[in-house]
């Protein structure tokens, strides 16, 4: 076999060979497997079940930013880590310390967005006044009046 032909398992194989020579009508070995699960995995499991799932994580981002299940169980484990919340709260306190950070959880508890009227009540504030606030998100305005002042 030509070395540009060799699977990339083939050396591995080579150096750990099995102690006995697969073969695909043996029997499985009869063993217990055990099942491992992390303390994570479980606060994981009532997040899911309470929550759901809070939307589609990129694998390929380059970022790598955690994801909202990922800052839901470290902020529970900071907490559980105090000692000062009782057990049965402890999901509870980790949603409401999320929520300060604007993370919601529960998406009854989200706020309501801001009003256009209350917009137009803040337009003379703005650098630019030609912006017409019913048509732009509070976003744009921000964009906007960024671009006014750097002129």
């Amino acid at each position: 076999m030509k070395p540009n032909d060799k699977p990339l398992w083939y050396d591995v194989y080579e150096a750990f060979p099995p102690k006995y020579e697969p073969f695909f009508g043996r029997p499985a070995p009869k063993m217990k497997i055990r099942q491992i699960f992390y303390p994570e995995d479980v606060i994981r499991a009532q997040f899911y079940k309470k929550y759901g799932s809070q939307g589609t994580a990129r694998l390929s981002d380059k970022s790598s930013r955690p994801t909202v299940c990922q800052l839901f169980v470290k902020e529970y484990e900071r907490l559980q880590a105090d000692g000062n919340i009782p057990e049965d709260q402890l999901m509870q306190e980790a949603a409401l310390a999320l929520e300060a950070r604007g993370i919601y959880l529960d998406r009854s508890r989200v706020p309501p967005k801001v009003e256009s009227s209350e917009l137009r009540m803040d337009e003379e504030r703005l650098p630019s006044s030609n912006i017409d606030s019913e048509k732009l998100s509070l976003a744009e305005i921000f964009k906007n009046s960024q671009a006014d002042e750097s002129k």
